[in-house]
Parts: C-alpha cells; sequence; structure tokens
C-alpha cells in the first residue's frame, strides 16, 4: 500500500511539472518601414480618407498564415508584433508620408467632408507553399482597391497582386518575403492612388 501511495504521489508530481513547465519561446516580428523619413507636406495635397482595411479570414490578428494547396497552418513559434492587419495600415500611412506625392490619407474625423475615400480590401496576405513544404514559400499580397467620391460612386477601382519568394525556408527569411511584397504592394497601391485620386 506504501509503494502504491508512494506511485501516485510520484504520479501527482510529475504531472505538476507537466503542467508547470514554461510553454515553448515565441519569436515576435513586424513588417513595414514604420519610422519614414520626415517628409514637407505639399500645400496642394489631394486628402484621402483611408477607410479601415479589411483582411481575410485567419490572415488578420499576430499568427503568420501559410497555404498548402488547400491546407493553411500557422508559422510555429512565431507571431506578429501586433495585428498584421494594423501593421499594415502603419505601413501603408507611411509610405504615403514617404513618398512626397500630391496625395496624403487621413483618418475621416481629420478630411474634409466632400473628401475622396480610399476602400482597401486584401484578400490575401500568406506564405505558399507552392513546390512543397521544403522549399521555401511565396509571399503573396493581394488586394482590390477602390477610390469612392462624397456621392458613393466609385471613381477608380484596381485590383493589386504582389510576390516575394522567400530566399529560405525559415522563419526569418518568411518575414523578410512579408515585409519585401509589402513594400512593392503599398508603392504600386500610392502611385495608383495618387494617379486616380487628382
Amino acid at each position: 500500500m506504501i509503494r502504491a501511495l508512494v506511485a501516485v504521489t510520484s504520479l501527482f508530481a510529475l504531472t505538476g511539472c507537466a503542467l508547470l513547465s514554461s510553454p515553448d519561446p515565441v519569436a515576435m516580428y513586424r513588417f513595414g518601414d514604420l519610422d519614414p523619413p520626415p517628409t514637407s507636406v505639399r500645400a496642394d495635397r489631394t486628402v484621402v480618407v483611408l477607410n479601415p482595411i479589411s483582411f481575410p479570414e485567419g490572415a488578420g490578428g499576430d499568427r503568420i498564415l501559410t497555404a498548402t494547396g488547400g491546407r493553411v497552418a500557422y508559422l510555429a513559434g512565431a507571431r506578429w508584433v501586433g495585428p498584421s492587419e494594423q501593421l499594415y495600415r502603419s505601413a501603408l500611412e507611411a509610405e504615403f508620408l514617404r513618398s512626397g506625392r500630391a496625395v496624403s490619407v487621413s483618418e475621416r474625423r481629420e478630411a474634409p467632408r466632400n473628401g475622396l475615400g480610399l476602400n482597401l480590401d486584401i484578400s490575401s496576405f500568406e506564405a505558399r507553399y507552392l513546390d512543397g513544404e521544403d522549399a521555401p514559400p511565396t509571399v503573396v499580397i493581394a488586394g482590390r482597391a477602390r477610390i469612392i467620391g462624397p456621392d458613393r460612386a466609385v471613381h477608380a477601382e484596381r485590383t493589386f497582386t504582389v510576390r516575394q519568394v522567400a530566399s529560405a525556408n525559415r522563419v526569418s527569411s518568411v518575414v523578410d518575403a512579408f515585409d519585401a511584397a509589402t513594400a512593392d504592394f503599398n508603392r504600386e497601391l500610392v502611385t495608383w492612388v495618387d494617379a486616380s485620386a487628382r
């Protein structure tokens, strides 16, 4: 009986250790140049309201989405430092500032009532394993942008797709590919908005 009691006590002790053990460490990452160089604001600029940006289901939040064929998963042990949709919005706002173009974006409360609005629906924000799970994935960012007038009519519309192959099948390389793809996507978008909103 004493042996049985010792065995049960040992079992509870081991279970307690397992429950109290620390979880696997999670590395935090971010993307986008959040600190653009200061630029002078043009007096003749066109102000565009940047409406809330929609992200696809599964790609929002702080987890890094991957896809292999029809199967999706998150990168283990890695998270964005904040929700990806917020990081992306900050990166896009920074690109408008950096560009020095005649168009700028603002929150709705800061823009003139008769101004234009920019609606952006991101349809893909993921790393795709196109050549198997051992090969470097391709980050795909795609979305549809629409410039909306004060009359709610669509003044211009375009779909953007950017692909960036990671240099290696490592988390840091995948994050670098997200960063590069975001920069390319935003440059194309800002150039288009500048040409279409004036």
